[in-house]
This record gives C-alpha cells, structure tokens and sequence, in this order.
C-alpha cells in the first residue's frame, strides 16, 4: 500500500510540474505527399514546428499534451488544425476529416465551411489579376478589398454555429486585426466557453483598441509639431463646426502610401465645404516623412512627435496598425473609424451629398 500511495504521490507532483504526455496525431496522406508539415497555430508565435516523412500515404506525430494549444498538420495546398485536448486523432488529409474528439470534429467542419469561402474569394482574386492594367488597377484593387470584406462577413457567420465551443478562439485570433467594432462585439460574451481561451487574449486587446474608435465617443487631444517644428493641437481644428478625418500613417508603410491617393481624392473634392484632414504620423525620421508628404501630395496639415509606435497617438486612439483613421463630426464625436478605398469616399458622399 505503501509503494502505490508513493507512486501516486510523484505522479501528482509531476502533473503538477508539467510532466508532459502525448498525444498521437495519425495522418493519412494524398498519395503525391511526399512531407508533412506541423504547424503551431498560436497568434503570438506561428510557424512550422517539425516535418514528417509519410511511409504508405500515412504519418505519426506525438503531440506534446499542452491543453489548449491548436496544431495543424498539411502541405501547401491543405492544413488541417486540431487542439490539443488529450485525445488521439486521425486526421484524413485526403477526405479532410477528423476521428477523434468531438471538439476537433467541430473544428475541422468549420475549418471545412472557411475552405469554400476562401477559395472563392482565391478563384475571383486571380480573375482580377488576369484582367489588371494600369488603368484599372485602382478599381480593381476595391474590388479586392471588397471581397476581403464580404470573406470576413461570411466567415463570422459561419462561426455564430460554433459559439457553444472552443472553436471560435481559433479564428477570432487570426481575424481580429481585420474586423470592426460591430462585428467584434457579437463574440464579446464573457460567459461563452471560449472567452477565456489564451487565444482570445490577442481579440480581447484588439477589441479595447477598437472600443476607443467606437463612434460616438470624442477625440482626444493631441500636440505635436508640424513639418516646420511649430506646436499644434488637434482640438484647433477638431471639434469647431466641420468634419475631420485623423489620418494616422507613416512614410515606411506601405498600405498607407497606396491608400492615399484615395484620401487626397477625398480632400480635394470636399475641403471647399469645410472638410478637414489632419495627418498624424508614426514615422521615427523626420527627412522621410517630409519626403512622403510632398511626393504624396498631402496637401492639409501634418503632426507628429517623431517616435514611430511610440507615437503619442497610438494608446489613446487604439493604433496598432496603419493606415488608421477616425471621421469626426463637427461637434468633434467620432462617427467612424478605419475607413478606406470607396468606404471613405461613400461616407463622405453621404455626408455632403455629392
């Protein structure tokens, strides 16, 4: 009695420090597979893990059991995710299904639905690349984002069936960055059983960067210099009777230099009605960001402190990605946040009716 009261003793000092055991991931191949690739699906830290030679159209890997962890296991032209939940599985890369937990069925039926959407939107993508030119590239480039749009639509529709699982942490983690307030805020249930997933922590933050956009809040003041080193406050034009959009930018960014075309188009047609534009830049160097705002024709006025994302603007307004913007109206309440391409041009039109 002695011995086994000692052994499950140690073998509870050992669960309790972190004594790993395995969990067996059989894969059965398409023939022509010749490696497959294991892949950790954490937000923070992605990228392949390890690669495995199949023998007969079938592979083994030993998952080490750390719950609530998400692998997933393909080639380049499939992956199939899996939690790490304890239980055996066998993923089928060939019929793409799942034997194991019903957690993981779930999953990969998701997985499944977000393969038809998103081979959609891959199929129309490489249609419009067919058919660029110069002339259209402007037009088409919309149109993508568009598609974008409707993916991520569709995709947080599909996951509403999953709300009752682990599920949704999976891809609210990888979509969070490209989602708005509104569409967020359904999945916010702190009672939903994938809340507290570790995944959720990065939606989480993401979404208190977005509740400080939310419309109807008002801005915060801001001071910075402008490109002769002379000190302004956003709230000198903010907040006095017009609507202002707060350009946040920077000349390194790429997306932001292509998306200005579009926020000059929208200057230059509204600014005789009073419309303002008020760049706030994340640059670190002063040369390049006066070098960008002349090549890029941004003709209203420019802010910044020179501290890249140290940028005094990035905590108060939520910014952890550029291009960003918020649309004040004249009252200096937000009405609208991130808009961009014929989003920003469509509100504007609304706004002045033509």
């Amino acid at each position: 009695m002695k011995k086994i009261i000692t052994s499950l003793v140690a073998l509870m000092l050992a669960l309790i420090a972190g004594a790993q055991v395995k969990q067996k991931v059989t894969i059965l191949c398409p023939e022509d597979m010749d490696t497959v690739v294991v892949y950790d699906l954490n937000p923070y830290k992605p990228g392949a893990m390890t690669t495995i030679i199949p023998v007969n159209g079938k592979a083994v890997y030993n998952a080490d059991t750390k719950f609530n962890r998400v692998l997933a296991v393909g080639g380049s032209n499939y992956y199939m995710p899996f939690f790490i939940d304890g239980e055996d599985i066998e993923a089928d890369l060939v019929n793409h299904t799942v034997k194991g937990s019903d957690l993981n069925k779930l999953l990969v039926e998701c997985d499944n639905k977000f393969d038809v959407i998103d081979r959609a939107v891959k199929e129309k993508l490489t249609q419009l690349q067919e058919i660029a030119t110069p002339e259209n590239l402007k037009e088409l480039q919309q149109q993508a984002m568009a598609l974008f749009q409707k993916r991520n639509k569709q995709r947080l529709e599909v996951l509403q069936d999953y709300v009752n699982c682990l599920v949704p942490a999976v891809y609210l983690s990888e979509m969070a960055s490209e989602l708005s307030y509104d569409q967020l805020a359904p999945f916010m249930n702190e009672e939903a059983s994938y809340f507290n997933h570790p995944y959720m922590d990065l939606v989480k933050q993401q979404f208190a960067n977005l509740e400080k956009k939310r419309p109807g809040r008002m801005f915060v003041d801001l001071t910075m210099n402008d490109l002769d080193g002379n000190q302004h406050s956003l709230s000198e034009w903010c907040g006095k009777g017009n609507y202002v959009l707060v350009d946040f930018w920077a000349s390194w960014c790429g997306p932001c230099r292509q998306e200005m075309p579009n926020v000059v188009e929208g200057y230059v047609k509204y600014h005789k009605k009073g419309y303002e534009v008020i760049g706030v830049s994340f640059d670190n160097k002063e040369t390049a960001w006066k070098s960008a705002v002349k090549q890029l024709g941004m003709d209203w006025i420019q802010l910044s402190d020179l501290k890249g994302w140290k940028c005094a603007a990035a905590e108060p307004y939520g910014v952890q990605a550029i291009p960003s913007n918020i649309l004040l109206d004249p009252e200096g309440r937000i009405i609208a946040s991130d808009l961009r391409g014929a989003d920003l041009q469509a509100k504007l039109a609304e706004i002045y009716g033509f």
